[in-house]
């Protein structure tokens, strides 16, 4: 019988949770840790409509990148977020667990999902030197590669537009401006532009930049790509719902897993 606290130790192994940054909250949030799970949800987001899709599919666990509980709170109010959530997921009998920042750097993590759709080699991490853990190898919050040829500003971001299914880029500087050394950040890049300057980038593929950090990039001469927080990090879910599938078939545990289909961008372009 697989049990939560199996699931939380199967991520261990994947996105070790030593690798999760300082100001960061990840791990079991919601539930037990001893209570039976036959069937596991994998998104994003731990959003009403996520457990609402949790509980029609049977699940006991839903694993989320982003946390439920991320800054502490003084009072569990069921009228309002987040207590509203984590009314729903015990009355459903439903277990949260988050994996964030440790998804982040891990070595299958978001930041190496980027860099496989862009086909960079040559990488190394952006944020912090890579630093060996037994097997694994921790490579910090955004990465630095080459991409194996020469392509425009413009061509880069059209390429990403339609390997997102079409998602709004935006994008600072030159459209013209031919580039090969590509540094990456899923999520919420903003506080990396430094780190990327020293890297040697011509251009930064970010999921989520505040104006004002396009501005200081664009003054400073690096190019950015912003795809979207969501369409970043979405690129993750069904290689961590392959791997649940596959640790759980060879500790030979009985359980499904589902990656969320009920999530969509809370952005909406119109026109």
């Amino acid at each position: 019988m697989v049990r939560i606290k199996d699931i939380f130790q199967w991520i261990d192994s994947w996105a070790p949770f030593r690798f999760v940054e300082s100001w960061d909250n990840c791990g079991l949030q919601v539930g037990n840790p001893e209570s039976p799970a036959t069937r596991v949800l994998v998104a994003l987001d731990p959003a009403s409509w996520v457990l609402r899709e949790a509980q029609e599919l049977g699940c006991q666990c839903v694993v989320t990148h982003h946390p439920l509980l991320f800054r502490p709170i003084n009072s569990v109010r069921t009228d309002s977020w987040p207590g509203s959530i984590i009314r729903q997921a015990l009355l459903s009998g439903i277990s949260i667990i988050a994996a964030h920042t440790n998804l982040d750097a891990a070595p299958h993590g978001t930041n190496v999902q980027l860099k496989d759709l862009l086909g960079l080699d040559g990488i190394g991490p952006l944020d912090s030197e890579a630093v060996l853990c037994g097997d694994e190898r921790y490579l910090g919050i955004g990465l630095v590669g080459l991409l194996p040829r020469e392509v425009t500003l413009e061509s880069l971001a059209a390429r990403l537009n339609g390997a997102l299914g079409g998602t709004v880029v935006r994008i600072t500087g030159d459209l013209r401006k031919q580039i090969t050394r590509v540094a990456v950040c899923t999520g919420s890049g903003g506080s990396l532009i430094g780190k990327v300057l020293a890297s040697g980038a011509e251009v930064f593929v970010t999921g989520d930049l505040k104006y004002h950090d396009a501005r200081f990039a664009e003054e400073s001469g690096l190019a950015v790509i912003d795809i979207g927080h969501f369409a970043s990090e979405k690129l993750v879910l069904e290689p961590f719902g392959d791997f649940l599938r596959s640790k759980a078939k060879s500790e030979g545990a009985e359980l499904e897993v589902f990656v969320s289909t009920s999530e969509t961008d809370p952005f909406k372009v119109v026109g």
